[in-house]
């Protein structure tokens, strides 16, 4: 189910490497620059251990309805990631907007342990939420 996608997404993301917090977003503009935030405001929560800034302010209602139908509880599952974290890295590479949708390719670890990835965004109010990762 993508909702459990989204989870190792998280979890595997959290795991990457890298010791210096580089805030990625700073190179985008407008609602391109709000999405980047949101997908650097994941990394800066985990940082400080905050499952529930994740969990009420990044992702996206369908996405804790998805966890909650699943008998799943958000914060536990996004402590249970941070705990498996060893460090955090999230890099922005690119971001593209289409209506009330986004997409965030991103790239986590450094060197030879960086990895691609793409998360799906959905705005909420004037914001951006994590829906799942893009596959």
């Amino acid at each position: 189910m993508r909702t459990a996608v989204a989870l190792c997404f998280l979890a595997l993301t959290l795991a990457a490497c890298g010791t210096t917090p580089k805030d990625s977003a700073k190179g985008f503009k407008g609602d391109q620059r709000t999405v980047a935030d949101t997908v650097e405001g994941l990394e800066s929560a985990a940082r400080k251990n905050d499952a529930g800034k994740v969990c009420t302010q990044l992702l996206a209602q369908s996405l804790l309805a998805a966890l909650k139908k699943q008998g799943t509880n958000c914060s536990t599952a996004v402590k249970e990631a941070f705990k498996d974290a060893d460090s955090v890295d999230i890099t922005v590479k690119t971001v593209t907007i289409a209506a009330a949708k986004a997409t965030a390719k991103v790239t986590s670890g450094t060197g030879s342990n960086a990895k691609g990835d793409t998360l799906a965004l959905v705005k909420v109010g004037t914001g951006w939420r994590i829906s799942s990762l893009a596959g």
